[in-house]
């Protein structure tokens, strides 16, 4: 359980919703209307375990908001409230890194479950921790998932997410052998694998990009149908 959640959305009558649904629960809830008040409010106030953002703020968007939160070293888990007519700002909002999407309208049941979700995460230490600086060396990649950075074959270089990172992570310690979606969501996003969701397979999507080789015939990352993914061991 969180011990405080900030909800950052200029809806007002959402938050007193929002608000109102939570007062049972055994955190506090912390609101803010604007980017500025959720900033200051993780800086300087309750320090929250789930920041839950979403819609246009007056001085930001939440993506702007999400790009903030993300960079900053000991970051509380991240919920993004996305329209549901607009894919883009979800897909974006994983490959930034984010711990969860949810789609308006929101219902308090539902937001409160992934809040619980994501935070369980935080207690649990969730998803695969890199383990040394050193370099993983694969198929001509160089993989450091400490600092998420990968050195590709042409030479040049990819910054992962945080959620990225656990992906790879979670495939190179398996190299060889497939990994199911439900082990992969498991490790890398903190929750079994729900097949009605396309976060896994949108994390795995953004990773294929960004590690693409236009020159390169063999993809590092490989889907096993009806299984998962995999990444071979390197030829001897």
């Amino acid at each position: 359980m969180p011990r405080s959640v900030l909800i950052a959305d200029p809806d007002t009558r959402l938050l007193a919703e929002l608000t109102d649904y939570f007062a049972a629960e055994p955190f506090a809830t912390v609101t803010a209307t604007s980017a500025a008040q959720a900033r200051a409010a993780i800086v300087q106030g309750v320090a929250p375990t789930v920041v839950v953002a979403g819609g246009e703020f007056p001085d930001a968007s939440p993506l702007d908001l999400a790009r903030w939160i993300l960079a900053r070293p000991a970051r509380p888990r991240l919920i993004l409230v996305c329209e549901r007519d607009d894919p883009v700002d979800r897909t974006v909002g994983l490959e930034l890194g984010a711990d969860d999407c949810v789609s308006k309208p929101v219902f308090p049941r539902e937001l409160l479950a992934r809040i619980r979700s994501v935070a369980r995460r935080t207690a649990e230490g969730a998803g695969p921790r890199p383990r040394t600086a050193a370099p993983i060396q694969v198929q001509g990649y160089s993989v450091n998932l400490l600092s998420r950075l990968v050195a590709l074959p042409s030479g040049e270089t990819a910054v992962l997410s945080v959620t990225e990172a656990r992906v790879l992570e979670t495939l190179l310690d398996q190299r060889g052998a497939p990994v199911s979606r439900d082990a992969l969501s498991r490790h890398a996003l903190g929750r079994p694998w729900n097949p009605e969701e396309r976060a896994l397979d949108q994390h795995v999507a953004s990773l294929r990009r960004k590690l693409y080789v236009p020159a390169r015939f063999k993809p590092l990352i490989h889907t096993v149908r009806n299984v998962g993914y995999t990444i071979d061991r390197d030829e001897a």
